[in-house]
């Protein structure tokens, strides 16, 4: 056991979403926001989470080490200064900027450190020369940071609790505010608004050419959760400590690939009394469609993530698959779509990207993501391009995501084209379907029947859940019908707040004050998007990770003074500090 090596784990620095020397505003640091609801204005929930990675890394080395999680420039500067024997620096290529400014700070401040970088950031050519850096960690950073320290290759997995911020806010009104407005009229609510991460593996296997995720990872899929009980002790833990029962899957781009884990979990939610949900988890339709939609809503999935990408480019997931048919089944059961698909293939021209929008638009998705066609370097449709001359190494990497321009020559678009097609598809599905979180509502509503009468004890009680929000959702809706900027938006909530009212009680006099609360809050956030920057700072957290005897990490959280411990499952104390 190495533990006189300190280690310091690291994001890039914010501010993010900001025209600077080292990134542009297109670069938030949100999921909604910067992608799925990027152009719904006053109706994007706002969002925040941490650099679970590093978490999931510190948790899992003997080594003492801290954890500092979007932190301005002047206090990762700071910490420099205590004298750490690693730095390890995790960026992705937007952010290279800052991750370079960050490995030449290091080096004067903390001369004596070997410098590491890790995440897809590493994956830019020649990385080794452009950076001043000791160690490159590509692929699965657990592995890596062991061997780094002279620890066993061998180790038993444990899952650090991460608490993240699901929604800050939404129509200018944050949730504190909005909590303390409707909260006392609804008790059973929880208006926390967090989940509780679970990582389960990292990596794909499909081999889309576009994916880093894939190919950072070899490809493969490395699991770190084995099993469904160990997923049903993670729920419960989070429910225990944090009074949290939904939770993200993340870092497994395909975790239903593993039926034999998914029915462990299923059988261990089956005994349960209470209602647990999968506010969102990751995978392609090839692996979903192996179940029966009425078994993935009792295992409490809620949201979904469906690569569609396009009717021009089959990728071998989707082939053969009823998209349609299979989005319907599951609407009906409450499950809830985010759909991506990619602009500006090879195969996309004037007339037929818009069919492929049309298409995607017919799933009536509740979320959508419409994200260029992207040569991420390290992929293979980087190698491909580079080969072919169509790279446009002119524009800087900041610029080189996928949500505002291509950075190659493409037949049929310029990049002020692919600007403007984006822009059109997703103000199409703005228009069309009004605010995601009316969706999300219309879902609900529309599954509730199919739930209660399932004959389902599981599916009763997320019934019996939905049914407890439509207080909630009365005010919500009543508020977005008076901020919402078109008629017919305005008169399909209206049609569908109507719907609920017939179902489960008339607008209470009460409901429709708290609404009309809603409504100069509104008002000024929009004034806000249309004059300021609307970004939203990630708060800076730091946690020191320290090893105790045996099985139990402990780790205390800076920010915001909550204690905690990394987790084996059904093994679980607490430490006071």
């Amino acid at each position: 056991m190495n533990d006189q090596k300190k280690v310091l784990l690291t994001s890039v620095f914010k501010p993010c979403g900001v025209d600077d020397v080292y990134g542009r505003k297109e670069n938030k640091a949100e999921l909604m926001h910067n992608q799925l609801t990027m152009h719904q204005g006053i109706f994007s929930p706002r969002d925040r989470s941490h650099s679970h990675q590093l978490y999931v890394i510190a948790n899992n080395v003997q080594a003492p080490v801290t954890v500092l999680d979007w932190p301005t420039l002047r206090r990762y500067e700071e910490e420099l200064k205590k004298g750490y024997d690693y730095i390890g620096i995790s960026f992705i290529q937007p952010n290279f900027a800052k991750a370079k400014e960050m490995v030449d700070v290091a080096r004067e401040l903390s001369p004596k450190s070997k410098i590491i970088i890790g995440n897809f950031g590493t994956m830019i050519d020649d990385i080794e020369s452009i950076m001043d850096v000791d160690y490159v960690c590509r692929g699965e950073g657990i592995g890596f940071m062991r061997k780094l320290l002279g620890e066993p290759e061998e180790y038993q997995f444990r899952h650090p609790l991460l608490p993240t911020v699901a929604f800050m806010g939404i129509m200018g009104i944050p949730i504190r505010a909005l909590a303390a407005l409707i909260g006392p009229f609804f008790p059973k609510l929880r208006w926390r608004h967090v989940a509780g991460v679970i990582v389960t593996g990292v990596g794909c296997t499909e081999g889309c050419d576009f994916c880093s995720t894939g190919q950072f990872f070899s490809p493969r899929r490395i699991p770190f959760i084995r099993s469904g009980r160990e997923i049903f002790d993670l729920m419960k833990t989070y429910d225990r400590v944090f009074q949290i029962d939904n939770t993200l899957l993340v870092g497994d781009e395909n975790v239903f690939s593993d039926q034999g884990r998914m029915e462990e979990l299923h059988r261990c939610l089956k005994g349960q009394e209470k209602y647990y949900g999968i506010q969102i988890s990751f995978s392609s339709m090839n692996h979903l469609a192996q179940y029966d939609p009425r078994f993935l809503s009792e295992l409490g999935l809620e949201v979904v993530w469906i690569g569609i990408e396009s009717k021009f480019q089959p990728y071998p997931k989707n082939t053969g698959m009823d998209i349609p048919g299979l989005i319907r089944e599951f609407r009906r059961y409450g499950i809830r779509m985010i759909l991506s698909s990619i602009l500006c293939l090879d195969e996309h021209n004037q007339e037929n990207i818009r069919e492929d929008i049309d298409y995607h638009l017919s799933l009536q998705p509740v979320y959508s993501q419409f994200a260029h066609y992207s040569p991420v370097q390290g992929t293979a449709l980087w190698r491909r391009m580079k080969q072919e001359g169509r790279i446009l190494h002119s524009i800087p990497l900041e610029e080189r995501h996928a949500f505002k321009q291509i950075w190659f020559k493409h037949p049929h678009f310029t990049p002020l084209q692919s600007e403007q097609i984006q822009r059109e598809a997703y103000a199409k599905d703005f228009d069309e379907f009004g605010p995601s979180f009316v969706r999300l509502i219309r879902v609900n509503h529309e599954a509730y029947p199919n739930l209660l009468n399932s004959g389902s004890e599981m599916l009763r009680r997320r019934a019996e859940l939905i049914k407890s929000r439509m207080g909630q959702y009365r005010i919500l809706l009543r508020a977005a019908e008076s901020l919402v900027p078109t008629e017919k938006m305005a008169r399909n909530i209206r049609e569908l707040r109507k719907a609920i009212e017939k179902d489960f009680g008339r607008t209470t006099a009460l409901e429709k004050v708290i609404a009309a609360g809603i409504y100069p809050f509104g008002k000024g956030h929009e004034f806000r998007i249309r004059h300021f920057n609307d970004a939203i700072q990630p708060k800076t957290v730091v946690t020191y990770f320290k090893i105790q005897p045996k099985t139990v990490v402990t780790y205390f959280n800076e920010q915001n003074r909550n204690r905690g411990v990394g987790v084996i499952p059904g093994n679980i104390r607490m430490k006071n500090f």
